[in-house]
């Protein structure tokens, strides 16, 4: 396609041949032997009218084709092949001959300049050559158009419709509002998209929530969809739910349209944070699994070195997969970051002893994922069907590391992150956004039968300086994890999951093209008394 993209949008077609009562529109090439009494050069701008002349980078001028002799064309020949199009376009004209350029470029909205062929026109005609300034000062002096507003005062010069309706409106707009009150209403009947953005915005726009802002009211159109997207009627996982603290609109997307970002297949320049943190759990259950099958749990002090070399086989095997799967394009870059990667893992190995008597067990246990994601890589012990949490809410996922107390049957959760450790001596969920530790917990205590004293997130890189949050599994912290899935759950039930964006959550959304860039301002201005189940759950430890 990007081969002949330009032979396409250059393709000539011949006219009819009866010309009465028709516009010939061509290429200056066609016009060769024709006469109209008016003519139109649309494009005297630089680098459109004359194209720069480029030397054939495989049979350069001086190096081959001069010595060739055969009369090829050179950057001369070219020059004079680009003027020779104007002269045959201004020849054309027998009456009247009318040169334009555009002022704006509209892709990257800056001005363009005039091509020197519009200078040679203008020293034609008035006898001297004018520097590019004053030509675009005459120019923007008769079209009247701007970056802010690229139309012309008077709609009866426009060249097009879009020209046209824009003009129109800065009438509209420099009027007094009384007296134009709906004379732009045509443009909504003649442009249905246009209908709808007007109509959507002017909806976001209220005090009051509206179906623009996203699902805001249970109808006999949502009713049954949002009662089988309840948790206790469909299994979530936890990434998802955190995704409502950060918007409701977004786990409205994400966890119940299903909907994510078109993937567009690109050569891997560096490992993203998914991609790397995929990498990095894989090594980690790898590691464990080795481990256990050799009855080498838990790591002591004494078997560090023996740990490392084990760690170093499975980097290497399982960074080779990943490289075969992923073809990254720079050869260099992929070691200097897998070299990273294995440095991280390095010291999270030496950071094991620190565990004490907390005995690894389980490495990836997984409850309720698709037969797809749960027959790679995860504990034999997994299982099939969701765990149901107090009785009232569905859960699925996947636990990074659940130990045991040496010498009891109580056990801790463990959560590892490569990111940056973001939590305070008080965090339990973080507002909604960190979930995993209590609720991971209280799935296993149901799936497993066995008591949880602690779940912890272990930043086990050097952003997160190899540190952990320890949060105890009691009563309070307990009903702090089953107070944000029952504010989820009625969020759903009462059909109330609108843009309502935390601070700076845009910055970091995959629907922002969906929403646009202002919401927390926009949301800003909405009543926020429906909003007070969701502030609660943010401002909740």
């Amino acid at each position: 396609r990007d081969v002949i993209a330009e032979r396409l949008l250059l393709l000539e077609n011949e006219p009819p041949r009866s010309r009465y009562g028709r516009v010939f529109v061509g290429s200056p090439q066609q016009a060769r032997g024709r006469t109209f009494k008016v003519v139109f050069v649309p494009g005297l701008a630089e680098r459109m009218f004359p194209q720069k002349p480029h030397e054939d980078p495989m049979m350069l001028d001086e190096e081959l084709r001069v010595p060739l002799g055969a009369d090829l064309a050179m950057q001369q020949s070219r020059a004079q092949a680009e003027r020779l199009l104007l002269r045959l376009a201004v020849g054309s004209a027998t009456e009247r001959l009318w040169l334009s350029y555009p002022r704006i470029e509209m892709a990257e909205s800056r001005p363009r300049v005039p091509s020197f062929y519009a200078l040679d026109v203008m020293r034609a005609i008035t006898g001297r050559i004018p520097n590019h300034e004053e030509l675009q000062e005459s120019a923007a002096s008769e079209g009247n158009a701007g970056l802010a507003w690229p139309a012309p005062a008077d709609p009866a010069v426009a060249i097009d419709d879009l020209e046209h309706d824009l003009a129109v409106l800065r009438e509209l707009l420099a009027a007094e509002p009384a007296k134009v009150r709906g004379h732009a209403h045509y443009l909504l009947q003649l442009n249905e998209n246009l209908k709808r953005s007007v109509t959507a915005r002017w909806g976001r726009a209220r005090s009051q929530w509206t179906p623009f802002d996203g699902v805001t009211r249970v109808n006999s159109n949502t009713q049954a969809m949002l009662e089988s997207q309840r948790l206790g009627t469909r299994a979530y996982s936890l990434s998802a739910l955190q995704k409502f603290s950060s918007c409701p609109y977004q786990f409205l997307l994400s966890a119940i349209y299903h909907l994510e970002p078109a993937e567009e297949p690109e050569p891997l320049q560096k490992l993203d944070p998914l991609t790397r943190g995929a990498l990095f759990h894989e090594v980690q259950a790898e590691f464990f699994r080795a481990l256990q099958t050799s009855g080498r749990l838990p790591v002591g002090e004494a078997a560090i070195p023996e740990a490392l070399a084990t760690l170093d086989e499975i980097v290497t095997r399982v960074a080779g997969e990943y490289h075969e799967r992923l073809a990254p394009a720079i050869e260099r870059v992929w070691r200097d970051e897998i070299a990273g990667v294995t440095k991280d893992l390095r010291v999270w190995v030496r950071r094991l002893p620190d565990a004490g008597d907390w005995i690894p067990t389980y490495f990836e246990f997984s409850f309720g994922l698709p037969k797809d994601l749960a027959a790679v890589g995860r504990d034999p012990h997994s299982l099939v069907d969701p765990v149901l949490v107090d009785g009232r809410f569905k859960l699925r996922g996947s636990i990074d590391l659940i130990e045991q107390k040496s010498g009891a049957t109580i056990l801790r959760v463990t959560d590892h992150k490569t990111g940056k450790n973001r939590t305070t001596w008080k965090t339990v969920i973080g507002g909604g956004g960190t979930l995993q530790p209590v609720l991971y917990s209280l799935a296993v205590q149901q799936a497993l039968g066995a008591t949880v004293t602690f779940g912890r997130l272990f930043y086990c890189t050097a952003p997160g300086g190899f540190t952990d949050h320890e949060i105890p599994i009691n009563e309070a912290n307990t009903r702090t994890g089953l107070e944000a899935l029952e504010i989820v759950d009625r969020a759903i039930e009462l059909g109330f999951l609108p843009a309502a964006p935390a601070d700076g959550a845009c910055n970091w959304c995959d629907f922002r093209p969906v929403c646009g860039p202002y919401e927390q301002k926009r949301v800003a201005n909405k009543a926020p008394e429906k909003l007070g189940d969701l502030f609660a759950l943010r401002d909740k430890a």
